[in-house]
């Protein structure tokens, strides 16, 4: 029950924050590909909740520092294999009886290695689907990443409990880097029916060689902002050479919005700096996917 606590409260709170660490990633591929699309988004979106999830795990629930400050127990066990022992001694499991297999299932000594190994199976999918990792990277990242989890559990929460309130395991260690290998085997089977990372690199160059919408508003935001720095530097240049001034505010925001959005561009290829900047930068980007792609991909989508 401890850990479905800890699951509903990552999927109560977590969601937002994964939302405010989404969009910078989002921004990062939008720059990179100049497009964005909802698989990959929503593979982005949910690693980072992921994580979120799992880091959440292994901290909660947070004990008063008045009880971890009298705690007695163990800070680590260097000891590898414990769970094994432990599983032996304690569990009902007898390998001729299989009416003690359920029960032995209940047992604690079953469900924290367990709870260890599935912990980071998906963080192994996503390393081998997403990430397109081998598999000496993933184990080099599981471990990584289970270790950052222990040393979290072993300074006390980086110093805002007096000890540590969780047990630094070695086992921990093995377990949990046996899960993102066992994820990066299973990550064909459990991905089978979503789309391969190359559709989604091809689905995001292809909208990437269209300026849409999102596009068209950044550019017109960058040359509002441009024609609001001009207004103010016209108008302190006027006030301080004390010029007349005539007509009322409407007429000025008419005035300025036609010479920059209508006579500029008739003076400048049809186009206004945040046209020009946006069209560049979208070129830019284009030859850059191109260069990235399979030949394959390019004989479909650039037929010569």
């Amino acid at each position: 029950m401890l850990y479905l606590d800890n699951i509903i409260t990552a999927a109560t709170i977590f969601p937002f924050v994964a939302i405010a660490l989404t969009i910078p990633v989002l921004i990062y591929h939008y720059r990179r590909s100049g497009a964005l699309t909802f698989w990959r988004s929503l593979v982005i979106y949910s690693f980072i909740f992921y994580l979120l999830a799992a880091y959440c795990l292994i901290i909660l629930p947070l004990p008063p520092k008045s009880v971890v400050a009298h705690l007695t127990t163990p800070r680590y066990n260097l000891v590898p294999f414990t769970f094994v022992r432990e599983f032996i001694n304690t569990t009902h499991w007898v390998w001729n009886k299989p009416a003690t297999y359920l029960a032995t299932l209940k047992q604690a000594a079953t469900i924290q290695p367990l709870f260890n190994i599935v912990l980071t199976i998906p963080f192994g999918v996503y390393l081998r689907y997403f990430f397109r990792t081998s598999f000496k990277q993933t184990l080099l990242l599981s471990f990584g990443l289970t270790l950052f989890f222990e040393l979290t559990q072993l300074s006390g929460l980086y110093g805002i409990y007096p000890r540590p309130y969780r047990l630094f395991d070695v086992d921990d260690l093995l377990l949990n880097t046996s899960g993102g290998l066992i994820g990066f085997g299973l990550a064909p089977l459990l991905t089978y029916f979503l789309p391969t990372r190359d559709a989604l690199d091809q689905a995001a160059y292809i909208n990437g060689q269209k300026v849409g919408y999102l596009r068209r508003l950044l550019a017109l935001g960058i040359d509002y902002c441009l024609l609001t720095l001009i207004g103010m530097i016209v108008t302190a240049i006027w006030r301080l050479l004390k010029l007349p001034t005539f007509g009322n505010d409407v007429f000025y925001y008419c005035l300025e919005n036609g010479l920059y959005f209508v006579l500029l561009p008739v003076l400048w290829r049809g186009q206004t700096p945040g046209s020009a900047l946006e069209v560049k930068n979208h070129r830019r980007k284009c030859r850059c996917l191109a260069d990235i792609q399979s030949p394959i991909f390019t004989v479909l989508y650039h037929p010569t």
